[in-house]
């Protein structure tokens, strides 16, 4: 079978076709190797999402629905078109509204969809143009701890194929030798990571020393189309020669991506071996409580001249986007958005990625709606009652619906922290929550 294979079909909102299609699921998840349990969690979040878009797809207008299987992961899209949606169901805090007649919950398919998938994503197109992404991740057997190489030998190089078992073994060692949050989540089941290099999720390069020894790796992927988000360099090696193999990394990575149409670069977890005068602070972020972490760096580098863009913002924040982008040097036509007097959708929609090792939890808003702010607080109250201290929430400048919840994030607890330079569509906004007492 090859890395990836993709199934289109267009249906009419019919619910006879729910179960066809739960079958072609079934036979792509069985085909790409899946695990019982993903299969079966497929099968259920293409069903589920089949039947309750049946009854909301405006008359006589097709559904579009790609099914995708690659090494790590199976994908089910919808593209419809429908002039009422209340996705509330899809919150992880949502659950069964009882039903006064007796019969199942209206949203309890919806529900079970949203639990059966590890992550969501809903694209607005205009009008009444929807699609929803929604996707299980293949199981992965975490490996015992992989002994650190001994000592290396100069000259270093970098390797110019990259070989399964080596990408393995250098997640392994990165996982091992540095703290949880400078590490990618895919560290942890290696096996991942060198599949997510394979289906081109994700860039390395490795560093090897005379004798053939892992001695370094850095990692990379787009986060849109014009930024890159990078981690490391992870350097296995010990003493001085350190900074000569995060040199050799970064060097390798710019020269990388000198022909490529990316802007930025930017970095959640730069390691300590980043090498000096290579990127600059962008801001910093709250660490790990549990953890004794304190402020965790937020770094950049420019890879094209910054030519200047036009971003919407709420006057809540205006001070804050101001003085950032006279820091970086950054020219930007800021545009004001007031909060709406009158939000016409009832329920709005977060999408919420949680990782209980690196203590974090990321939202970014889908929907907005009435509830909004009482979403928010809901779900930093059941991210909290999950023992994760970290909450970050990311706002897309180029949407003025998006900039316009400042006010909701504010009241909610929300802190904006530090702004990515095309991140989005436009620049991103981050803010992080802070407790309070």
């Amino acid at each position: 079978m090859p890395d990836e294979t993709r199934l289109v079909v267009e249906i009419p909102p019919d619910m006879a076709f729910a179960h066809c299609l739960a079958g072609v699921a079934k036979t792509l998840a069985e085909r790409l190797g899946m695990g019982p349990r993903e299969n079966l969690r497929f099968q259920l979040t293409v069903e589920e999402f089949c039947m309750y878009l049946a009854g909301v797809v405006r008359d006589g207008q097709p559904m579009r629905i790609e099914l995708t299987g690659k090494r790590h992961l199976l994908n089910a899209a919808f593209v419809f078109a429908a002039s009422e949606v209340a996705l509330g169901a899809l919150n992880i805090t949502a659950c069964a509204k009882p039903s006064h007649d007796g019969e199942n919950p209206h949203d309890l398919g919806l529900l079970l969809a949203g639990k059966a998938a590890d992550r969501f994503f809903l694209e607005h197109h205009g009008h009444d143009l929807f699609r929803i992404v929604a996707e299980v991740d293949k199981a992965y057997p975490t490996l015992p701890p992989v002994c650190p190489p001994g000592i290396s030998r100069p000259p270093y190089r970098l390797l110019a194929e990259h070989d399964p078992a080596r990408l393995t073994q250098a997640a392994a060692l990165a996982s091992g030798a540095y703290p949880a949050w400078q590490c990618s989540g895919s560290f942890r089941t290696p096996e991942k990571f060198a599949d997510l290099v394979a289906c081109g999720q994700v860039e390395c390069l490795v560093a090897v020393d005379a004798g053939g020894q892992t001695a370094g790796l850095v990692a990379w992927r787009p986060c849109s189309d014009r930024a890159i988000f990078f981690s490391g360099p992870f350097v296995f090696a010990a003493g001085a020669e350190r900074a000569d193999i995060a040199r050799l990394l970064l060097d390798g990575m710019l020269m990388a991506l000198a022909r490529t149409p990316y802007a930025i670069m930017l970095s959640f977890r730069p390691t300590d071996d980043l090498t000096p005068g290579y990127f600059e602070p962008l801001g910093s972020l709250q660490g790990s409580a549990g953890a004794g972490e304190g402020q965790q760096p937020v770094v950049f580098r420019h890879l094209r001249e910054d030519a200047g863009l036009a971003v919407w913002y709420s006057p809540r924040i205006e001070t804050f986007l101001r003085q950032s982008y006279d820091r970086l040097d950054m020219f930007r036509d800021l545009l004001p958005v007031e909060e709406p007097a009158v939000r016409t959708r009832a329920e709005s929609l977060l999408g919420a990625t949680l990782d209980r090792q690196r203590d974090l939890a990321e939202l970014q808003p889908f929907l907005d709606g009435r509830d909004m702010a009482l979403n928010l607080a809901t779900h930093v109250d059941t991210i909290r009652g999950k023992g994760i201290g970290r909450i970050l929430y990311y706002m897309d400048l180029s949407r003025p619906w998006e900039a316009a919840l400042a006010e909701d994030l504010m009241h909610a607890g929300f802190v904006p922290k530090l702004v990515l330079p095309y991140a989005g569509k436009a620049d991103k906004v981050v803010w992080q929550h802070e407790r309070t007492s």
